[in-house]
């Protein structure tokens, strides 16, 4: 195994790993979540789209599964980085960056796994 692999394949598994807890406590509460005091649009956003919000987290929890076993690692990275940068943008237009962490986290993640395959996503980008 490479060296550079290591770190890569540390990072991936630890975000698979974060993606599906973070996902499993919206259904069963075992960690304290707290989102602070959103704003009036904030909380007519998320009270439109909480139907939504299982079937989200079901895709995070396959996401993150996929991701741990390293099946289409470069692909799932394609797919999550809209919804980690959307994440994150919700997460900064709360007003409390306290609670934005997660979302930071991932982002962060995602993008340096997405530097670690740039080598595969060539392909998509030349004429």
């Amino acid at each position: 195994m490479e060296n550079n692999q290591l770190p890569k394949n540390w990072l991936r598994v630890f975000l698979g790993v974060f993606l599906i807890v973070y996902a499993l406590n919206q259904f069963f509460h075992f960690l304290p979540t707290s989102y602070g005091e959103m704003p009036t649009d904030a909380k007519n956003f998320i009270d439109s789209v909480v139907i939504y919000l299982p079937i989200l987290y079901i895709f995070e929890i396959i996401l993150g599964i996929l991701l741990v076993l390293n099946k289409w690692t470069p692909f799932l990275l394609l797919v999550l980085f809209p919804l980690s940068i959307a994440f994150l943008i919700f997460s900064i237009s709360n007003q409390d960056l306290s609670d934005a962490w997660p979302a930071l986290f991932v982002a962060i993640l995602n993008f340096t796994l997405l530097l670690f395959e740039k080598e595969k996503y060539k392909p998509l980008f030349s004429k």
